[in-house]
């Protein structure tokens, strides 16, 4: 450490470091960058060390390496009255029986998910709906109200859409690599058991001449597809 002592340039630098910094970064005697911990003093920065300095002054670290902690999230106070508690276990109740809510919470991926959405859409534009028409009838203004389910119903018809994508996508493409090899597979299959159970090899070979034929007639592609579209 003498030798340290006796460079007053590297002093200097040291001067420099924060009384508050903690770590200090250094290239060691094979040129790595380090952190130096000098929370017990200048001691821990070694003789064969080279202070890294940016701008004038020593890079240091104030604090503790690692990630951040989290701060808690604050508790909610309590509520002001017996009529407010009741009214919180209430709602609590309800968000715990909501369908939308139980579906997301079982899975995000089903298709139930969207159509609840619509509904939800709809229940609010009909509610909207309901509002304007009593409105009208005690003589109020009701045009913030209709604004309120025109873009209900604009959420409601764009769902719509993405509902009836989402319906399309479920066929299945009959010219995929996939499929045609699948069902190239569950056809010999059918052969197999065919076999297995006896039936006549020539028998069997009429059956799949049968079905061949059927499936080459021009029709039988575009009926394959309206029965997965439940048509």
């Amino acid at each position: 450490m003498a030798a340290a002592k006796q460079n007053p340039v590297r002093d200097q630098i040291l001067a420099l470091i924060p009384d508050e910094a903690t770590r200090v970064k250094v290239h060691d005697e094979k040129g790595h960058e380090r952190w130096r911990d000098i929370t017990e003093g200048h001691d821990a920065v070694l003789a064969s060390d080279q202070i890294i300095v940016l701008s004038g002054k020593p890079v240091t670290m104030k604090g503790t390496p690692g990630r951040r902690k989290k701060t808690p999230t604050p508790k909610a106070p309590p509520p002001v009255n017996q009529t407010v508690a009741a009214l919180q276990a209430a709602k609590a109740a309800f968000f715990e029986s909501d369908p939308l809510l139980l579906q997301i919470d079982s899975g995000l991926e089903s298709e139930d998910l969207l159509h609840l959405v619509m509904r939800g859409f709809a229940q609010e534009a009909a509610s909207l709906n309901f509002e304007r028409v009593e409105a009208e009838r005690n003589g109020k203004e009701t045009s913030q109200l209709s604004i309120r389910r025109i873009n209900a119903l604009k959420a409601l018809g764009e769902t719509w859409i993405k509902r009836k994508e989402q319906l399309a996508g479920r066929t299945i493409d009959l010219e995929s690599p996939a499929f045609v090899t699948l069902f190239g597979f569950m056809l010999e299959t059918f052969r197999e058991a065919m076999l297995q159970g006896n039936v006549p090899r020539d028998q069997a070979e009429i059956v799949f001449a049968r079905l061949s034929d059927r499936m080459d007639d021009d029709t039988w592609e575009q009926e394959a597809r309206n029965k997965m579209r439940g048509a």
